[in-house]
């Protein structure tokens, strides 16, 4: 019994030194590994209150506020986040998770919510110059293809209470396409209507729901609380 403790001390004392040293041993770290940071914070009845605040993350908004920037044409440098499409980006985020609470809260989504998820993705690829720039702007701001599409389901929700619940904006009327088909900005003007025609819709419904969601936000702007978080 003596020889059986002894030797049972030594394999303890032999493990107790092993971890030990492992502890002590340097830890491989992975470099350049940059850490996702709150951004902001907001809290609005829409979306669960002060019990449920949410969150943008600065590599969201960082996309984001690139993203207006682009649509408006403005090649930003690396590393440069003007305030004015940081607070835009801010704005429509905000609106848009308000927007898509209520759809929710309805207790109905969109139908073929994915497809309709993957045509408003394309759209956003034409707005800020096809889908090479899109795909470069995602990996840039360390933005993944699951978390974009948590974003573009939410501008979806958001377009269909719009069109239920404020304004209608899904129905286009042919000689409304036509009439942006020929006087507005917009990314199909090299092509023939008749080729443009479903992107153009898709176009305009989104044009419609982007003015709605800034109006929508003026009206609520006395119930939102927003902090940036520096």
């Amino acid at each position: 019994m003596r020889r059986r403790r002894t030797g049972r001390r030594r394999t303890l004392a032999a493990l107790a030194t092993a971890v030990f040293a492992c502890a002590l041993a340097p830890v491989a770290v992975a470099q350049d590994v940059t850490i996702d940071r709150t951004a902001v914070r907001f809290v609005t009845p829409e979306t669960g209150g002060n019990a449920r605040p949410r969150f943008l993350t600065e590599r969201e908004l960082g996309f984001f506020t690139r993203v207006e920037a682009m649509m408006e044409g403005i090649a930003l440098e690396p590393g440069e986040y003007p305030d004015r499409y940081t607070r835009l980006a801010t704005d429509r985020l905000v609106a848009r998770a308000m927007l898509a609470s209520l759809q929710i809260q309805a207790g109905t989504e969109p139908p073929d919510l994915p497809k309709l998820a993957a045509e408003a993705r394309a759209d956003l690829a034409d707005r800020i110059g096809g889908p090479a720039q899109l795909d470069a702007l995602m990996a840039r701001e360390g933005i993944d293809e699951a978390e974009l599409a948590t974003f573009l389901r939410d501008q979806v929700r958001a377009m269909y209470y719009i069109d239920k619940g404020v304004v209608p904006i899904l129905s286009v009327t042919e000689d409304a396409l036509r009439e942006t088909f020929r006087s507005a900005q917009h990314p199909y003007k090299s092509q023939k209507f008749d080729v443009a025609r479903a992107k153009l819709k898709r176009w305009v419904v989104v044009e419609r729901a982007r003015v709605a969601e800034i109006e929508f936000l003026q009206g609520a702007r006395s119930r939102i609380k927003v902090t940036v978080i520096r």
